[in-house]
């Protein structure tokens, strides 16, 4: 059985090793809407209100309860990967599960329809939301909309300039949004990028913001 021990004083860095090591898959870390810098400290970036400290966890702790008690510890947003950092894995995985189980079944192929379009996956169905709203809202601005989709920490949309402050796990500007010219998204302040990271917390989340618009959609 693999152990692992989580402590307040482990550097991001030293956290996301030991956790390939005793595991074989990804585990991303987040600081506020961005990855946490590696040479920080769990407790350097604890949240407000949390109390830290330490903890240990074995190959049967299951994945969505890993991340939760890390958010309850800490306030970070952690989330398990797959083992090439490709996409976050099913949460009722167990830990020792996690890097067979994507060896034999590979990506999730749940796809999602709104508006008559065929979406490959949760991001792209957030995206294609993002979209239609702002097409039926030409005014808006860019404050307006990161009020609008305002999830726990992070702006589901975002002006180009803003979202390039952010980064990816390997340093590149943008990371966390979809920033390919041909999925920004055209508004009167400029072009906006979607958030393109979704755990479950932020997509209910999102999900029930367009809920709120009259939204609906479909699993396919």
């Amino acid at each position: 059985m693999a152990d692992f021990r989580v402590t307040g004083q482990m550097k991001v860095k030293t956290l996301k090793e030991q956790f390939m090591d005793c595991f074989g898959t990804v585990l991303r870390v987040y600081y506020k809407n961005r990855f946490a810098d590696d040479d920080a400290t769990l407790a350097s970036i604890r949240a407000e209100g949390y109390k830290g400290g330490d903890f240990d966890c074995g190959d049967n702790d299951i994945v969505g309860d890993f991340e939760d008690f890390i958010m309850a510890l800490y306030g970070i947003e952690v989330q398990v990967a797959s083992p090439d950092d490709s996409y976050l894995v099913d949460n009722n995985l167990r830990l020792c599960e996690v890097k067979n189980h994507v060896k034999a079944t590979g990506k999730s192929r749940s796809k999602f329809s709104f508006n008559g379009e065929v979406c490959a996956s949760k991001g792209k169905l957030c995206h294609a939301m993002a979209k239609y709203y702002i097409e039926q809202n030409p005014d808006i601005t860019h404050e307006e909309l990161r009020k609008k989709f305002h999830i726990a920490d992070v702006n589901a949309i975002e002006s180009v300039e803003e979202a390039l402050k952010t980064k990816d796990s390997a340093g590149n500007p943008g990371g966390g949004y979809y920033m390919r010219e041909k999925d920004q998204i055209a508004t009167k302040e400029g072009n906006v990028v979607v958030w393109n990271y979704w755990p479950e917390r932020y997509f209910i989340g999102f999900m029930e913001i367009t809920r709120r618009l009259g939204y609906t959609y479909e699993e396919v």
